[in-house]
Parts: structure tokens; sequence; C-alpha cells
């Protein structure tokens, strides 16, 4: 199957520190692909140079066409989103204005329509629209910054940490709409520090150490691996 992305040998560097050493991986169309590891491994680096956000080495192609000297804007509108670690809200506007914003490349004609498949996907936001995004609970930020990123109608849909302080429950919710988002044709590549939620989603998976990618496989394969069941999903499973 021909990858939707392909990085190929990335490389970034704060300074004299290279935070993502060579790091190659792609994402098939309509798949969810992982990148796990622990905190400092990079894995925010990565999606951040892959957007375009950061400058970096190597080749990152997107349906065939090299992204290099392709802004992060311009990125949006080929059809790729990011929703940062961050989640990056305006607080002080109200959940349907955020909602809005992410479709600032499309025409307002296809607004409501939007507006109406991301309330769908996220009933708790269409009776908290005219709520301001700083009153809402962590579950529900993290809602608004998926329903944000979809508002761009994206093909594939980049996610930083989407459990990131989240009551188990609500990363049980988050990532099952992460799985029917696969199933409707978006592709993922989610970073996570919860392995097993991600694995237990996925279809690929990377294992990212220290800047490098050091296993990768179907997600079943790395969630087999001895090393892997030791050091990230607490071993014995």
């Amino acid at each position: 199957m021909t990858a939707l992305i392909e990085v190929t040998e990335l490389r970034v560097s704060y300074g004299q520190v290279e935070a993502v050493q060579g790091v190659s991986l792609s994402v098939a169309p309509g798949t969810i692909a992982t990148v796990i590891g622990a905190n400092g491994a990079g894995k925010t680096t990565l999606l951040a140079a892959v957007m375009g956000l950061l400058p970096a080495k190597g080749s990152v192609r997107y349906e065939g066409r090299d992204l290099s000297r392709v802004a992060a804007e311009e990125r949006v509108g080929l059809g790729i989103s990011l929703v940062p670690e961050q989640r990056d809200l305006f607080a002080t506007m109200s959940v349907m204005e955020n909602l809005e914003l992410g479709a600032f490349r499309r025409g307002r004609t296809e607004i409501p329509e939007r507006l109406e498949e991301v309330y769908a996907l996220f009933p708790r936001l269409a009776e908290r629209r005219r709520q301001q995004a700083g009153t809402l609970s962590g579950g529900e930020r993290q809602m608004l910054a998926m329903g944000r990123a979809l508002m761009a109608r994206p093909q594939l849909l980049m996610l930083d940490e989407p459990s990131l302080g989240l009551a188990p429950l609500i990363v049980r919710d988050i990532l099952a709409t992460v799985a029917r988002l696969r199933d409707s044709g978006v592709s993922i590549l989610l970073v996570e520090q919860n392995a097993r939620a991600a694995l237990r989603v996925a279809d690929t998976a990377y294992v990212m150490e220290l800047g490098q990618i050091t296993l990768s496989g179907t997600a079943s394969e790395i969630a087999a691996n001895p090393k892997v069941s030791e050091i990230y999903l607490g071993g014995g499973q």
C-alpha cells in the first residue's frame, strides 16, 4: 500500500543537540500509526517538524509530494492537521468560535456543515457550543482541539499526547473516537506516552527512544515484544 505520508531520515536539532536523529516512518491511507516512547524521546519535536513548524533535514513526502519548501499553513491546506499537546485553544472564545477558526482555509459556506459533523462526533461540544473554551474540563478541551483540527477536513490528523492529564474513561472515549475517524477514512499519526492505550487502537507502531526509532512493526507485534512489554506496558501482558 502506498503511504499517505512518508518521513525519511528526518533530523531536527536545537543548537548542538539533535533531538530527532534520522527518523523514518510512514502512515498508510485509512490507518492509525502510533509513535510511543518516554517523555523526552523527541516525539513532539518529530510532529512539529512533519507539520513544518520546525526546520528539519531529511524528507517528508505527502501523497508523493516533497514538503520541504511547503509552509505549515500550506500543509493544512493540503490536508494535514496537528492537534498539539498544549491544545492551544482560545480560552475567552466560545466553543463554536474556536471551531470556526479551524475552518479558516475553507469557504464560510462550508462551516455549518463542518460544525454539524464535529458536533455529531463530539455531542458534548454541541451542548457547550456557547461556553467559553477556558471553562471546559480537560476531556472537553481535548475534544475541542480535535474538533477544531477536523474543521479543516484533513486527510492526515496528527495527535500529540491526546491522553495527557485525562482520566482513563475519558482516554478510552477519545481513542474510540480516533478509531471511528480512521474507519471514516482519516489517517492518523498518534504520538502517545500511554503505550497500552495507543497500541490497542493502532494498526502500526514505532518505538522512539532518545530521538531514534528503535522498533517498528504492526501494533500487535510491538505489543508482544518483551522489551516493550517490560518498559512500556508494565510487563506480563
